[in-house]
């Protein structure tokens, strides 16, 4: 078993991939106003529609979205995809590497890590039960800030509460956007960084993206 299939098989790993998706209850109450853009969106509230989004279509088209796998990753894909800093992800993940890997390269790894992601991130809605809750630390929005934190408990069934921080970035037009969610003091960012870099150091970073397009082709 390769290096991206043992991170993939760990609970650890899963509950990092999915832990937006369980961010509930408090959420389904929220309310925001019906016309507001993304770029007014500040970061708690990019969070709030994030998952609102994502619970409302699981649990009204739970059947559907199970029997056409496409659909779900369609649909995961335009509403998460918007608020994730790409770039800022793909080179933090590569480190080292990014300086010296060609557009080429850059490009292909972003689109099948992102392709990866969003089919990760889709399988995992189906793990909700309707029993899993967020509560939302306290927040001091700070509107011209270059980055922010937004600090979150996550509440599982039968388990103690999982602190989940999410990263972000304000780009030039005001857009809020997510570079890195850490589940209990544990960056997802760093955490694939040092499963990839094994690998680009072994096998060339053109070999990491082939696996990457593997295990998406797969999923």
């Amino acid at each position: 078993m390769n290096v991206l299939s043992k991170l993939g098989c760990t609970p650890y790993f899963r509950l990092m991939s999915s832990a937006g998706v369980l961010a509930l209850s408090l959420l389904w109450a929220a309310t925001f106003p019906e016309k507001t853009s993304a770029g007014d969106l500040r970061p708690d509230r990019v969070i709030q529609t994030i998952v609102s989004q994502l619970v409302n279509e699981l649990e009204t088209n739970r059947s559907v979205l199970e029997a056409d796998r496409s659909l779900l990753y369609a649909f995961v894909d335009e509403v998460i995809w918007p608020h994730l800093a790409i770039d800022k992800i793909s080179k933090l993940i590569l480190g080292t590497h990014f300086k010296a890997a060609s557009m080429e390269q850059r490009q292909a790894f972003t689109n099948e890590f992102m392709a990866l992601m969003v089919r990760t991130y889709a399988t995992a809605m189906f793990e909700y039960t309707g029993r899993e809750e967020i509560i939302f630390e306290p927040y001091q929005y700070e509107p011209d800030a270059r980055t922010s934190i937004v600090q979150t408990l996550i509440i599982l069934p039968g388990q103690n509460p999982v602190p989940v921080d999410y990263a972000f970035l304000r780009y030039a037009d005001g857009r809020w956007k997510i570079y890195d969610v850490k589940i209990d003091g544990i960056s997802l960012v760093l955490s694939y960084r040092r499963s990839y870099d094994q690998i680009i150091q072994r096998q060339g970073l053109d070999s990491l993206i082939e696996s990457l397009r593997t295990q998406s082709d797969s999923s």
